[in-house]
Parts: structure tokens; C-alpha cells; sequence
């Protein structure tokens, strides 16, 4: 029950700008819509059925095993469920990595896009891991990964894409090192680095 009110918590975080730009007439059954969204979403996935096109649950056991910190606030099962939001989507985020690994530019050859399938699979574990804990634990929260995300399908070519990755996969690396902080993940910092004109409220 922690789990899903604190992700009520950060879901709303998500949407909280839309609600800043609406008007005061439609604030209220947009706030309604969206919990009702969020909640709906919260019905977990199947545990039985693991998708053979998503990184195998051992590897994300692995990752709850390593961290005692998160096993004394989330169960095992829990986490395995957000994993699987975090590569499926749901109600609330439609969107998952999956979808996001579908974004891939024609390559000039078919081992530079297999190269990077292989970056983005990598990439989405390291996300995955961290971002399927519970909400006051993990170092990377829905905000971020909705940057990141679109920062990938923003990139207008395969070279831009590519790069796009390894500066994600280079921050990742930082961030769990406690070498960059959070609140220095922002859309100006990829619009800097990438010359990508990003679309704000991250």
C-alpha cells in the first residue's frame, strides 16, 4: 500500500503542470481523471506470463537481492510488477521502454543498429532496476525517465540517437555513483550537450 500511495504521490508530480495550464473549470475533473488513471494503472501485471521479449526477471531479482535497503520497503513480487510497467507501460504511462527501443533511426549498416539495440537494452536495465524500487529509495524517478525517453525520440537521426544514448548511459553511471545529483538531470543539460531542442516541463 506504501508503494502505491507514494507512487500516487509521484504520478500526480508528473501531471501537475497540466494541471498549472488548464483552466480553473477543468482542474478538478482532470485531477479525477488522472487518479482514476493512476489507480487502474496499479493493477499489476502477470508475474506468471514474463515476456520473453524483455530482459529475463532474473536479472531484476538480482538487482531487489542487491539492495537490502529497498527489500525492507518492497516486496519482491511488488518490484517485479513495476518492472514490467517500466518496459510495458500502463494506464497511466503508456508509453514503456519497449515502446521507446521502437524509436530507432534507419542505421547505415545492420551491425550499427544492432549495436544499438544492444546500448538500448543495457540501458533500459540500468533504468529499470533503479527506477522499479520504492519511490523514496530509488535514484531515478518518472520525471527523469520521461526526459530520457524523450530525449531519445527527439534526436533526429541515427548518429544524434546514438549519442543521445551514451550521454543518458554516461549520466546513469554518475548518478548511481552519487557523483551527479538528481536535480542536475534537466532537459537544458541535453539540450546543451546534444543541440536538441527539447519541449520543457521536465
Amino acid at each position: 500500500m506504501a508503494q502505491i500511495v507514494m507512487g500516487l504521490v509521484d504520478f500526480m508530480a508528473a501531471v501537475a503542470w497540466r494541471l498549472k495550464k488548464a483552466g480553473s473549470s477543468s482542474r478538478k475533473p482532470l485531477l479525477i481523471a488522472a487518479v482514476c488513471l493512476f489507480l487502474a494503472s496499479c493493477i499489476g501485471p502477470n508475474l506468471e506470463e514474463w515476456p520473453d521479449s524483455i530482459p529475463q526477471a532474473q536479472v531484476f531479482r538480482a538487482a531487489y537481492d542487491a539492495d537490502k535497503e529497498n527489500q525492507a520497503r518492497q516486496s519482491e513480487t511488488e518490484y517485479l510488477k513495476w518492472v514490467l510497467s517500466f518496459y510495458q507501460g500502463n494506464l497511466a504511462y503508456q508509453s514503456g521502454w519497449q515502446d521507446i527501443q521502437g524509436y530507432i533511426y534507419a542505421a547505415p549498416a545492420a551491425e550499427a543498429a544492432q549495436a544499438l539495440l544492444e546500448q538500448l537494452s543495457l540501458l533500459g536495465i540500468a533504468i529499470g532496476s533503479e527506477w522499479s524500487k520504492a519511490n523514496d529509495i530509488r535514484r531515478i524517478d518518472t520525471r527523469m525517465l520521461s526526459l530520457w525517453g524523450s530525449t531519445i525520440q527527439l534526436a533526429p537521426d541515427f548518429a544524434t540517437q546514438k549519442q543521445t544514448v551514451e550521454v543518458i548511459a554516461a549520466d546513469i553511471d554518475l548518478l548511481l555513483s552519487g557523483t551527479l545529483r538528481k536535480q542536475d538531470i534537466f532537459e537544458e543539460r541535453y539540450a546543451d550537450i546534444l543541440g536538441l531542442e527539447l519541449f520543457g516541463d521536465f
